[in-house]
């Protein structure tokens, strides 16, 4: 999360909750103990009927010798357990595949070690399958860079993707396009039709743009019912072209779903590269200013980028978020949300996340993902996080009796000035930040892991807790998480809403939750939004729940004094640009 913000359930669930590749589930644990006599040369099973099993064989496997076993595994043996089994290394371990039926090649992982003397030295060794493992890890490597649901390639792939090939482009005196096409009125099919056949609609419409394609050409997902679309060796008439013929391939049949047939049609915005846009960030900013020109013009249209005029539409557009931002800091409008964590169902809270929220002018209640983005790209994300951290200390300090989560954004992190002073504000509040919890998300931890070690670090020190939001998103490594000696984990709430009908996001939980227990760290989920799920959570092992179930978010609680937290504010101090 950026500073103290929150996504509700159903904001934008495209971005979350579908499956594309499915995940392979964990098999029983199958494995087989084996004795090795170096004499006779022969592998004698313990359990005929284990190494049956795991060696694909239809009748009970006794003995097999030494040579025939070999000869199954796959890209030959491993030359650790050769060195072992010709006695010259005392104890060995490896994984090969083993071939156990024609084009069944199965993965395993063996060790093994001498015991005895003379000749009743013997090597003891177990085989023990590690296929679904092995399936699970290929799952999230392909994660890593590929959509879920459609299977196209992500945004951060995307972008990876773009800027090698604006680099190449700008070193060749090449030309190309990137184009932004945004799915219509998306919102309306989830409200007559739901999420499911929305789902539907999106993962079609990447399958024919991805179709209209050439083989120079790529897709990618960066936003929940927006596609990114990099088309190589396209000058002005090429790009025209190619946007025609994607707004036509959309809209020129229906889509067939489970609900019945569907009219879709999508906006395109187009911005040509490297000769407007050098970089993937520029060319991504560029083709957004264009998409939201072509959404202007009317369903199913497209607009090309133009710096002389949308330029200064984005300027404008930033100097009055900037305005916005800083006056209602100075005028006390940006506020504080506060939603439960609680140990288990019906329990009493005493624990709550700050959410940060801006009153308008008008009144009306700001979301933070209407401000926080803008905040990140002009620099005022540090006000922000300072501000959100005053008044959780202020609300400590009128209610000694709970306990707040803060959430901080990484550019303070790693921004040495403003992460001091961060800190600072907490040290001079070392009584009260003993009660804090400071989280950072996981996808923001990887992308600056030496910056977030030392600031958790210095949390540490004072007498904080810290936590990973939505783990489950990213894919830190097990050196990390235990180089920032994290408190809490909070499960990603893609993980968790409908849970109890889902046997993949249990299998996953249940492995997030082991992995939190072998660290020692409480764990929390988030998205929390019926019994059902709740109940399955808690007898999953679970720590604590969060979620709409047990409170959504109130900047007025009942428990919270009246005038708190904006009076009493000893650190707070006047904002100015």
């Amino acid at each position: 999360m950026t500073p103290a913000s929150d996504t509700a359930p159903g904001e934008n669930p495209h971005e979350t909750r579908a499956t594309g590749a499915d995940a392979a589930a964990p098999e029983p644990a199958l494995q087989a103990l084996f004795e090795y006599d170096p004499a006779d040369g022969v592998l004698s099973w313990s359990d005929p009927s284990a190494a049956a099993r795991l060696l694909g064989s239809e009748v009970s496997v006794a003995a097999i010798s030494r040579s025939d076993f070999a000869q199954r595994i796959v890209s030959g043996v491993d030359r650790a357990r050769e060195t072992a089994f010709d006695g010259a290394a005392q104890n060995y371990s490896c994984e090969y595949q083993l071939s156990r039926r024609a084009g069944d090649a199965h993965w395993v992982e063996e060790r093994g070690g001498w015991l005895g003397q003379g000749s009743n030295r013997r090597l003891i060794g177990v085989v023990r399958s590690i296929e679904s493992q092995k399936r699970h890890d290929e799952h999230l490597a392909w994660l890593a860079e590929h959509d879920e649901l459609t299977g196209v390639m992500n945004r951060a792939q995307m972008r990876v993707r773009l800027d090698q090939s604006l680099a190449e482009a700008t070193k060749s005196g090449g030309v190309g396009a990137y184009l932004l096409a945004g799915i219509d009125d998306v919102g309306a099919i989830n409200a007559d039709f739901g999420f499911d056949v929305a789902d539907e609609v999106i993962v079609e419409c990447s399958r024919r743009i991805a179709a209209a394609l050439g083989k120079d050409d790529f897709i990618g997902r960066v936003a929940g019912t927006k596609f990114a679309v990099y088309v190589a060796n396209a000058d002005s008439a090429r790009v025209r072209e190619v946007c025609v013929r994607l707004l036509n391939v959309i809209r020129e049949r229906v889509i067939d779903t489970k609900r019945g047939s569907l009219a879709a049609s999508i906006s395109i915005g187009a911005v040509e590269t490297p000769r407007d846009a050098h970089n993937a960030y520029k060319a991504m900013a560029c083709a957004e200013a264009a998409l939201d020109q072509a959404k202007r013009l009317g369903r199913s249209s497209w607009s090309s980028f133009n710096e002389k005029t949308d330029i200064v539409t984005m300027r404008r557009r930033n100097t009055h978020m900037s305005d916005v931002i800083l006056t209602a800091l100075n005028e006390r409008r940006v506020r504080l949300a506060f939603q439960p964590i609680v140990g288990d169902i019906g329990e009493a809270p005493s624990k709550f996340e700050c959410l940060i929220r801006m009153r308008a002018i008008d009144g009306r209640e700001v979301p933070a993902p209407e401000f926080i983005p803008v905040a990140e790209r002009l620099g005022l994300v540090h006000l922000l996080d300072r501000r959100v951290l005053e008044l959780a200390i202020n609300t400590l300090v009128a209610c000694p009796n709970i306990k707040l989560n803060v959430n901080v954004s990484m550019e303070t992190v790693k921004d040495p000035v403003w992460a001091e002073a961060y800190l600072a504000v907490m040290r001079a509040n070392e009584n009260l930040a003993r009660r804090i919890t400071v989280e950072l998300t996981e996808t923001q931890v990887i992308d600056a892991i030496d910056a977030s070690i030392e600031f958790v670090s210095e949390l540490k020190k004072i007498g904080s807790s810290f936590g990973i939001d939505d783990f489950g998103a990213g894919y830190t490594s097990f050196r990390n998480l235990k180089a920032l000696d994290i408190d809490i984990l909070k499960i990603d709430g893609s993980f968790v809403t409908g849970v109890s009908s889902s046997r993949e996001n249990q299998l996953f939980v249940r492995t997030l939750l082991d992995l939190a227990r072998n660290f020692g760290m409480k764990t929390v989920a988030e998205w929390v939004e019926n019994e059902a799920d709740a109940m399955l959570l808690k007898g999953l092992g679970v720590d604590y729940l969060q979620g709409y179930m047990i409170g959504k978010p109130e900047t007025n609680p009942a428990w919270l004094p009246a005038g708190a937290p904006d009076l009493g504010q000893p650190t707070q101090s006047r904002i100015s640009a």
